[in-house]
C-alpha cells in the first residue's frame, strides 16, 4: 500500500527532509549524513524511503524512531498523494535514483531535490537523454535551478552536465561511502573475537567474507595446501548468504575438515584440538567487519567468480592487506584507487590466489605495509559527507529565510 502513496501523513509541524536510498548500501552510507543533518538542523524532521525489503529492515535499524516506508511508484497520482503526506522542504536522492514523475512533481510544487552521491553510466547517459526527448516536462523537472548535483567523480559530474543540467548546479563533492568506513576496532572486541574463536598467539588467521557459490571450494583446496607449507594457519569463512550455510558446511566436511559455526561458539561449544583441521564458519548478520579485524589475511569474495566482487574497502579500513578475484566491476573506483597505491592484491585464478595467499601469510612486514597503504586510501577519500552538508547548507538556510 506504501507504494501507492498510502504511507501515512508525517506527524508534528517541524519541516522536513525527505531521503531516499534505494537498498542496503545507500542506507548504512547516509549514516553519517543523518548525524550532520540532526547536529545541525536539530529543528527538522529526516524521513528515509527505500525501494527493497532489506533497505527498509536495515533503514528500521539504523534510524529507530523514524518514519521509514517504501518509495512510491512513478506514478503522478502516487508520488503526489506520498509529497502531500510527507510535505518536505527538500528531497534528498541517493546515488542513481532519477525518477521521471516524481521529479515532475516536485518541480510543480517547488520543492528542491538534491542528488548525493551522484553517478551516471555511460548507459544510463544514452537512457536519459532518449527520455529527455520523449518528455520535455521531465527534463524541465530535472533541470530546476533549485535542484542539485552532488557528484562523486569527475567522471560523473561530466555526464551529468552533458545531459543538459547546467554547470552551476553540479558540483563534485567525492564519495560518502568512504565516510562510514571503520577505521579502527577497539583491542577489546579483538581480543573477544579471538578467544572464541580460540586463535592463539603466533596463529595466523585467513578470512574470506562475502563468499559466493563456487568460491569456498577454490579456498578449501588452497587452505589444504597452505597448512602443508606454513604452521599455525587457521581459516575462517563468512558467506555472503546466510541461507547458504548448511551447503557450505557440506562442502567443509566432505572435504575432510571439521566445521564449527560462530552460532554454536556463542552459545559455549570449544574447538577441539588440532584446531587447524577445523573451519569456523561466521554464520551470523553484521560480523564480518569484526571478522576481518582479527585476519591476517582476507579474500573478498564474489570476485572469482563473475559476479562483480564485494566491498574491500571494509578490510582496507582496518589495514588489512586485501586479495580480490578478476571479477570486480561493480566495485571498478574502489579497485583502481587501491591499485594505483599499491594496496591491493588481483588475482585471476586458484593457483594465483594460493601463491598470494601464501606470499602475505610468509611475509608480514610486507603485508603490513600493504594494509596501512590500503587505509590511507579509505583515510584521503574522505569528507564527501561534510561537502554534501555544505550544499545542502545553503538550500535549508533558504528554505528557513523563505519560511520565515
Amino acid at each position: 500500500m506504501q507504494r501507492l502513496g498510502w504511507i501515512g501523513r508525517r506527524k508534528g509541524g517541524k519541516s522536513c527532509i525527505w531521503i531516499h536510498c534505494a537498498s542496503v548500501g545507500e542506507v548504512l552510507m547516509v549514516k553519517t549524513l543523518v548525524k550532520s543533518i540532526e547536529k545541525e538542523f536539530n529543528n527538522l524532521d529526516i524521513v528515509l524511503s527505500t525501494n527493497t525489503n532489506t533497505g527498509r529492515s536495515v533503514a528500521k535499524r539504523c534510524f529507530n524512531g523514524k518514519k521509514i516506508f517504501y518509495f512510491p511508484l512513478d506514478l503522478s497520482w502516487v508520488v503526489n498523494k506520498a509529497l502531500n503526506a510527507i510535505q518536505p522542504c527538500c528531497v534528498i536522492l541517493v546515488e542513481l535514483e532519477i525518477w521521471p514523475n516524481f521529479l515532475i512533481s516536485t518541480a510543480k510544487m517547488r520543492i528542491p531535490v538534491v542528488l548525493l552521491n551522484a553517478r551516471i553510466s555511460e548507459r544510463s547517459l544514452k537512457w536519459y537523454r532518449v527520455l529527455r526527448k520523449i518528455s520535455k516536462e521531465f527534463f524541465a523537472g530535472l533541470t530546476k535551478k533549485e535542484n542539485v548535483f552532488c557528484a562523486r567523480t569527475e567522471i560523473d559530474a561530466s555526464r551529468l552536465m552533458n545531459l543538459g543540467i547546467p554547470e552551476s548546479q553540479v558540483g563534485i563533492t567525492g564519495n560518502m561511502k568512504y565516510d562510514n568506513v571503520v577505521t579502527d576496532i577497539t583491542e577489546d572486541i579483538k581480543k573477544r573475537l579471538l578467544s572464541l574463536f580460540g586463535i592463539g598467539k603466533g596463529e595466523k588467521v585467513i578470512v574470506c567474507g562475502s563468499t559466493h557459490k563456487g568460491e569456498e571450494d577454490v579456498i578449501l583446496r588452497i587452505f589444504q595446501h597452505l597448512r602443508e607449507k606454513i604452521q599455525n594457519v587457521r581459516l575462517i569463512l563468512v558467506p555472503r548468504h546466510i541461507e547458504r550455510v548448511n551447503e557450505v558446511v557440506t562442502l567443509i566436511e566432505s572435504l575432510r575438515f571439521r566445521c564449527v559455526r560462530k552460532t554454536s561458539l556463542d552459545k559455549g561449544e570449544k574447538i577441539s584440538e588440532p584446531k587447524a583441521e577445523t573451519v569456523i564458519l561466521v554464520d551470523t548478520m553484521g560480523d564480518l567487519q569484526i571478522t576481518y579485524s582479527i585476519a591476517d589475511c582476507v579474500f573478498v569474495g564474489k570476485s572469482l567468480v563473475p559476479q562483480g566482487g564485494q566491498n574491500m574497502m571494509e578490510p582496507a579500513g582496518l589495514a588489512k592487506p586485501v586479495i580480490v578475484g578478476p571479477h570486480t566491476f561493480n566495485f571498478r573506483e574502489e579497485v583502481q584507487l587501491l591499485k594505483e597505491a599499491d594496496a591491493i592484491e588481483i588475482v585471476q585464478d586458484e593457483s594465483a590466489l594460493l601463491n598470494a595467499m601464501m606470499y602475505i601469510l610468509e611475509c608480514p612486514d610486507v603485508a603490513r605495509e600493504m594494509g596501512k597503504r590500503a587505509q590511507l586510501v579509505v583515510i584521503n577519500q574522505r569528507g564527501a559527507t561534510d561537502r554534501n552538508v555544505e550544499a545542502l547548507r545553503k538550500i535549508l538556510l533558504k528554505e528557513r529565510t523563505v519560511s520565515v
